[in-house]
């Protein structure tokens, strides 16, 4: 499998995504150790252009690696960042990974 396999397809269109607007990057419902590679290349591009804004409504899966790159991320990011639409699946794994105190400021 490669890392172009888990680029969601309205990610570099700039398509409006569900709960995150215009502008947001969509993640996917598996966020895997093989996609965490890919996740860091995606945000590091689009922090480098603008601010960065994440929709996880459709996440399923959430892996340490890619927690450990989205919350490198926002503590770099700061006011620059946001998740937006954070399914349930995706604020369980934050929870069950300690970082609900860490990635919910910047959740809504």
């Amino acid at each position: 499998m490669t890392d172009e396999m888990h680029v969601p397809a309205n990610a570099e269109a700039g398509e409006a995504a569900p709960g995150g607007g215009r502008g947001a990057l969509p993640l996917p419902p598996r966020l895997d150790l093989p996609y965490a590679k890919t996740l860091r290349e995606l945000v590091l591009a689009r922090l480098a252009v603008n601010d960065l804004v994440l929709d996880a409504t459709a996440v399923e899966w959430l892996s340490t690696p890619c927690a450990q790159v989205l919350l490198a991320t926002a503590r770099a990011a700061e006011a620059h960042f946001r998740i937006v639409g954070p399914s349930e699946a995706f604020r369980q794994a934050v929870s069950d990974l300690g970082l609900d105190g860490e990635l919910r400021q910047w959740m809504n």
